[in-house]
């Protein structure tokens, strides 16, 4: 798990009440991951026993307060991190929303806060789990932590890359075996850089377009990585009908549905009109 250190004490308390067995890491997306550690035996000859591979579960947990959750939204995070997660190559992300206090100091409606965790869930394909207090935070990963042990308990777990991991199934229940990233390979990736690559000015771009998700944005940039690729594309169509159907097909989320022709004109209108948008 990670996070400011102010906000884990009373949560941390609350978890080591629930026998609930943790790490404290700094995780370079998310607060809460859960790991597969391998069991390893002593070798002949060596004082010390061999370090233990670990892996990082399909499972990423986003904790937010709704004074968080304003913040992020004001200050452009929000998106930011919504699309990370997309990235980060794990299968299931969670937003653990805390609804404790008051939210008329909050510099947002709490219609906009609320309509912000909705978007989340139908829009993003994140699951939004909210709770009342951090106890009863403490309690969902409590029961998260048992429900995976016993999901994962009797599997064999295999290691891939993340780039094996796209477009990978999330584990079958019936299913004897599944592949998982490394926590090092999971973590490691995550990590933001301060400078930006021109796909990542790309992308966040592409998020401040009303409309575009982070789920719909990664899509997008699977098929174009940079402005210029999706530039040049515009520039190859025969004319104007085309450039606005150029994106319709883009598969989106875990459902694989279409990016759609409103969404497509839109997004060709703003790239390819020469003048400033009526």
């Amino acid at each position: 798990m990670g996070g400011p250190v102010a906000r884990k004490q009373d949560l941390l308390a609350e978890l080591r009440r629930n026998a609930v067995p943790f790490d404290v890491r700094k995780l370079h997306v998310g607060d809460f991951v859960w790991v597969a550690r391998e069991r390893v035996q002593p070798r002949p000859g060596q004082l010390h026993l061999p370090p233990a591979r670990e892996l990082a579960l399909d499972y990423v947990v986003e904790r937010k307060r709704m004074a968080d959750l304003c913040g992020s939204i004001i200050d452009g995070r929000f998106r930011e991190q919504k699309f990370r997660l997309h990235r980060c190559g794990l299968c299931h992300s969670i937003y653990l929303l805390e609804e404790s206090g008051s939210t008329q100091h909050l510099s947002l409606p709490e219609s906009t806060l609320q309509q912000a965790a909705t978007s989340t869930q139908v829009v993003d394909g994140f699951f939004v789990k909210r709770t009342r207090d951090l106890r009863e935070s403490a309690a969902y990963l409590t029961i998260m932590t048992r429900h995976l042990t016993s999901l994962y308990g009797n599997k064999t777990l295999v290691s891939c890359t993340k780039e094996e991991s796209q477009g990978r199934c999330p584990l079958q229940p019936n299913s004897d075996s599944c592949t998982l990233m490394s926590f090092q390979e999971f973590n490691e990736g995550a990590v933001k850089n301060k400078a930006q690559t021109v796909r990542e000015v790309f992308a966040r771009q592409l998020m401040q377009i009303s409309g575009v998700s982070g789920e719909k944005a990664a899509a997008i940039l699977e098929r174009y990585s940079t402005l210029a690729s999706l530039l040049a594309a515009y520039s190859a169509c025969p004319d104007s009908e085309s450039r606005d159907k150029l994106l319709s097909t883009v598969k989106c989320g875990k459902l694989q549905r279409n990016l759609g022709p409103a969404l497509s004109r839109t997004l060709s209108q703003l790239y390819c009109s020469p003048g400033p948008l009526a």
